[in-house]
């Protein structure tokens, strides 16, 4: 598509230059394509769904989690996770928290060690994806740079979350 009007590098089609327009395009391409292949090894892993799986992982990271906590760490909806959460106590891979009251958003959960258990070869998939596809093609020091960069901006979008949220408080 040919751009209409750049003025100073900046074309009409919003604030990015036509260098950095083609860099995010790049980067987002890059970024979906190693989620998606990493997602294709875990999931023939296991017989776990990937939300299901990506639900444990959340839990063997945290002693324990209330439905919504899940819900915001996995970026999976709440209803899908509150379906999820149903069959994962009903096959034996997570429970409800001893103790734990409140209604359905606030029931807490944990990872049970059958859960824990079917875990592992989809954590050993992750982890051989990761091998493959990152840590065999960047040097550490490079891998150190963009684990710094990444969590520079993972702080900018955290930032920009709270502050979204206070103006949405007012």
């Amino acid at each position: 598509m040919a751009e209409q009007g750049n003025v100073g590098g900046v074309t009409d089609r919003g604030v990015l230059s036509s260098v950095q327009h083609q860099q995010w395009r790049d980067f987002a391409e890059a970024g979906w394509d190693l989620y998606h292949e990493v997602r294709r090894r875990t999931d023939e892993a296991s017989f776990l769904t990937h939300s299901e799986w990506r639900l444990l992982d959340a839990l063997s990271r945290s002693p324990r989690l209330r439905i919504s906590d899940l819900a915001e760490r996995t970026h999976i909806g709440m209803s899908t996770v509150s379906r999820q959460v149903s069959r994962l106590i009903g096959a034996g891979f997570i429970e409800v928290a001893v103790g734990a009251r409140g209604d359905a958003r606030q029931k807490w959960v944990c990872i049970t060690p059958e859960g824990r258990a079917a875990q592992l070869p989809i954590d050993a998939a992750r982890d051989r994806a990761a091998q493959a596809l990152v840590f065999d093609v960047l040097s550490p020091a490079e891998m150190e740079d963009l684990v710094g960069m990444m969590r520079r901006v993972g702080d900018r979008v955290a930032a920009a979350d709270r502050i979204a949220a206070v103006d949405a408080d007012a």
